[in-house]
């Protein structure tokens, strides 16, 4: 990426065929879910990447158990006006308060799983709805936790194989359907409460088998199907170290106009802290150490930190708007948009294909 090229992650792109625009470089709110992570630090890391620029943040209810929408909801009360930035959260997933404890609580789900166990911090429980009434519900119960009167997309999280088995892939489906959650979805966007609907697209390590076959991209496809999508958010099949959603899942966006937003361009915060991070939240296997430190080395030579490679790779396809990389401090949020900025040499790109280190058919900042 040239000097003149990094000034635009701050000019906003269009999401898919939505009115959304969003900068792209964004902000992963997950972090701020972390009982760990003290409050002060993540109004800290909001506000400086407010001040890098950003103005497109990602949360959902899952988050901490509500606590990533309240805590982003307080942060960016002190940052500036609605109008300036842009939200998206999550729906799928209903928090019930249960302030007594009680683990005989084996009601089942709209799903017809067992609800999850108690959170022992937050005094909820969490069950799986995609409904119709659900999804209204769920659309209310963020803003309330946000402290806002709107958010601008609402994303179905976690419809895939590492929280479902088929029976309930299925359920999930029926009540996704174009009377239910689909209708829910596009009458919120239709009324204006919403300028687009996204799908989450995962691969983390728990889901990685469901890929072989094409499992997981049929789902999508069957969810594309249902309810009318603006973009996927796409965790995993797309980084600097996988880039299997070339093969189906980008083109199946092409040909519908759905945009794409990349969270996890760390993968998960391998590619910039593998001392406290493993591969997309799991164990590392040997395959990826092995080509994590070959383009570590080509990164090397050329004098770039692999950050700056991983999230320049990821916002250079057409179909993506924005990269959400999380954090949990002020001074993560700066490096995002440090790397965002690093100047990345042509050369670099060819020799990673040259070598077999990046797909061919992948885009890159270079043309």
């Amino acid at each position: 990426m040239s000097s003149a090229d990094s000034q635009s992650i701050a000019t906003p792109r269009r999401v898919g065929k939505s009115a959304l625009t969003v900068t792209p470089l964004g902000f992963g709110a997950g972090p701020l879910g972390d009982p760990r992570v003290p409050a002060r630090a993540c109004l800290e890391a909001v506000a400086a990447a407010w001040d890098g620029g950003v103005r497109f943040f990602d949360t959902a209810p899952e988050y901490g158990i509500g606590r990533s929408e309240r805590r982003l909801g307080v942060a960016l009360a002190e940052c500036g006006e609605r109008a300036e930035y842009a939200i998206n959260t999550k729906v799928g997933r209903t928090l019930e308060p249960e302030p007594v404890r009680n683990e005989t609580n084996k009601t089942l789900s709209p799903d017809g799983g067992v609800r999850t166990p108690r959170d022992p911090r937050s005094g909820h429980r969490v069950h799986f709805a995609y409904d119709r009434a659900a999804i209204l519900a769920q659309h209310r119960d963020s803003l309330l936790r946000l402290g806002l009167p709107t958010v601008d997309s609402l994303t179905i999280h976690d419809v895939d194989y590492g929280y479902h088995d088929d029976a309930q892939i299925d359920a999930a489906l029926a009540q996704l359907s174009r009377s239910g959650g689909a209708a829910a979805l596009e009458e919120l966007r239709a009324a204006g409460f919403i300028k687009a609907i996204g799908l989450g697209c995962n691969r983390e390590m728990r889901n990685y088998a469901t890929w072989a076959g094409g499992r997981h991209e049929n789902l999508v496809e069957r969810i594309a199907d249902t309810v009318d999508l603006d973009f996927v958010v796409v965790a995993g099949p797309y980084t600097l170290l996988d880039t299997c959603a070339l093969d189906r899942v980008l083109p199946l966006c092409a040909s519908r106009r759905i945009g794409a937003i990349i969270a996890s361009p760390f993968a998960g915060g391998w590619l910039i802290a593998p001392e406290r991070a493993g591969y997309m939240y799991g164990e590392t296997p040997a395959t990826v150490r092995d080509k994590t430190e070959r383009i570590a080395r080509v990164c090397r030579d050329h004098g770039v930190p692999i950050g700056a490679v991983a999230l320049q790779f990821a916002l250079a396809h057409p179909l993506v708007a924005a990269v959400i990389p999380g954090a949990r401090s002020a001074n993560e949020a700066i490096e995002a948009r440090r790397l965002a900025r690093v100047e990345v040499p042509r050369a670099l790109w060819t020799e990673l294909k040259r070598a077999g280190l990046l797909d061919e058919r992948a885009p890159t900042p270079d043309g």
